[in-house]
């Protein structure tokens, strides 16, 4: 199904490419465009890492509880404050470089987590989630694997794909799923964050680089719940954050109104 038309004309309003895709959890139809494009994720693609983590947590294969040493030289130069530590020093558990690498986007956290986990294991998970064109090939800020090419990628089908597996499993009394949701809805800043009146349960993880935004979402209560993702790419930030913003309330304007 095509976007509303109050939506459609906000998609097109871009200089860029934008892909939005958007799930009713009630099973209704939603709607998308561009949605089997693929789009380089940033930090979006954290979202799979953490369910891979507490996927082999919940199967056994690793413990919550178990630490690393923080080597503030593996990711430094983005996002997070484990750059900034004395290196060899601390030690965090699993389950906090998990919180780190969602809530902070922390870098580190997350290349120590790809590190544990394993490149294959991310993306045999994704790929047994049915996801043919999101992978994870390539850890943050790894410039010499962006020269050559080798982006993490998704399409907003396979996002919100995702969001709504972690919304049915998390129904169904997955542990894993219930683990990876309640990280998601620690608080953070993000244009969908910030669009969304107070008062939802949002699950949400945005990222951002080098004129590409994304955003994988799962939005609870107050009308009709709804995964969506938005991706974009082709133009500056100071273009793509305030429609990320515009394009969120009015997905949630409409999905309200289709509740009623």
């Amino acid at each position: 199904m095509t976007p509303p038309i109050q939506i459609e004309a906000l998609l097109q309003s871009s200089p860029g490419r934008v892909g939005l895709a958007v799930q009713p959890l009630d099973g209704s139809e939603g709607f998308a465009t561009r949605a089997d494009e693929v789009f380089t994720q940033a930090s979006a693609i954290k979202i799979p890492v953490l369910w891979e983590l507490h996927r082999q947590a919940a199967s056994g294969e690793l413990a919550l509880e178990e630490t690393l040493p923080v080597d503030p030289a593996d990711g430094a130069g983005g996002c997070g404050l484990l750059q900034n530590f004395l290196p060899g020093v601390s030690r965090m558990a699993l389950a906090d470089l998990g919180v780190a690498m969602i809530v902070l986007s922390d870098n580190v956290a997350t290349n120590h987590l790809i590190e544990r986990l394993g490149f294959d294991a991310v993306n045999a998970l994704l790929k047994s989630a049915g996801c043919e064109k999101t992978r994870l090939r390539r850890k943050m800020i790894d410039l010499v694997a962006r020269r050559q090419g080798r982006e993490n990628t998704s399409t907003p089908a396979e996002a919100v794909a995702v969001m709504r597996r972690l919304y049915d499993d998390e129904q169904a009394g997955d542990r894993a799923a219930t683990q990876t949701l309640g990280v998601l809805r620690l608080k953070k800043e993000s244009p969908v964050t910030a669009a969304l009146p107070s008062g939802l349960r949002l699950a949400t993880k945005p990222g951002m680089l080098d004129g590409h935004r994304t955003e994988w979402s799962l939005v609870e209560g107050a009308g009709r719940g709804y995964a969506m993702a938005l991706m974009a790419d082709g133009a500056e930030d100071s273009v793509l954050e305030p429609l990320f913003r515009k394009l969120a309330e009015e997905v949630h304007r409409y999905s309200a109104a289709a509740r009623g």
